[in-house]
C-alpha cells in the first residue's frame, strides 16, 4: 500500500503468496474492495489450502461486507464500540463471522507513530491476535485441537470454529448478520 493506504490488488495477492511461501500461520487483511475479483479469491483459497488462517475486515460502509472478507474462506470481522454494540459504520451481512472492538482503538500508524483509529481494520487484528494465541496454545497443548496441521497447530477451520464457539453472543441469540457468532474472546478460546 502507498502512504495513503491505497494500492493494487496485484500487490495484495503477491503479499498473500509471500505469506504462503514463508509458511506463515495467519494473514490479517485490514483492507478490501467492493469488487469480487477472481484472482483475489484464488489467492485466498490458496492461503487457506496452505493452512493459513485468513482474517479480514468486513468494511466500513454500514452496508454489504467487502472482499476478501465476503469470501467463505476468510473470517469476516465486524466492529463493535465500547458498549459492545455494532459500530454504525461497520459493514454487515451473512458473511460476518465474528465481531471485535473497532471504535477508538489506539494503534500503530504509518511511519513510527501511534493514533486512535476506528474501523473494521482495527477490529480484524483483534481476531488475528486471538487466532495467534490459539495456535500458540495448540503447540503446547496438542489436545486443544482435533485436526492438527503438519507443523503441529490447529487447522484453519478448527481455529475459526473454536473462535466462534467461544465468542460472547451479542445481538439476537446465535448467529446474526451484525456480530456473526459474537464478540471474539481469546481467553475462552484457549481454555
Amino acid at each position: 500500500m502507498n502512504r495513503n493506504g491505497s494500492g493494487f490488488l496485484s500487490d495484495v495477492i503477491e503479499g498473500i503468496d509471500a505469506a504462503i511461501q514463508r509458511d506463515l500461520d495467519i494473514v490479517n487483511m485490514s483492507l478490501g474492495t467492493s469488487s469480487n475479483v477472481q484472482s483475489l479469491h484464488d489467492a485466498i483459497i490458496r492461503a487457506k489450502a496452505a493452512g493459513l488462517v485468513v482474517v479480514a475486515a468486513a468494511g466500513n460502509s454500514g452496508g454489504a461486507v467487502i472482499y476478501p472478507a465476503a469470501y467463505p474462506e476468510a473470517i469476516a470481522i465486524s466492529a463493535t464500540d465500547r458498549a459492545n454494540a455494532i459500530a454504525s459504520f461497520s459493514s454487515r451481512g451473512p458473511e460476518v463471522d465474528l465481531a471485535a472492538p473497532g471504535v477508538s482503538i489506539y494503534s500503530t500508524y504509518k511511519g513510527t507513530g501511534y493514533r486512535t483509529l476506528s474501523g473494521t481494520s482495527m477490529a480484524s487484528p483483534h481476531v488475528a491476535g486471538s487466532a495467534a494465541l490459539l495456535l500458540a496454545a495448540s503447540r503446547s497443548n496438542p489436545g486443544l485441537c482435533d485436526t492438527i496441521r503438519v507443523n503441529g497447530v490447529c487447522d484453519p477451520d478448527e481455529v475459526q470454529a473454536k473462535l466462534q464457539a467461544s465468542a460472547i453472543d451479542l445481538g439476537i441469540p446465535g448467529f446474526d448478520p451484525l456480530y456473526g457468532w459474537g464478540l471474539v474472546n481469546a481467553f475462552r478460546a484457549i481454555r
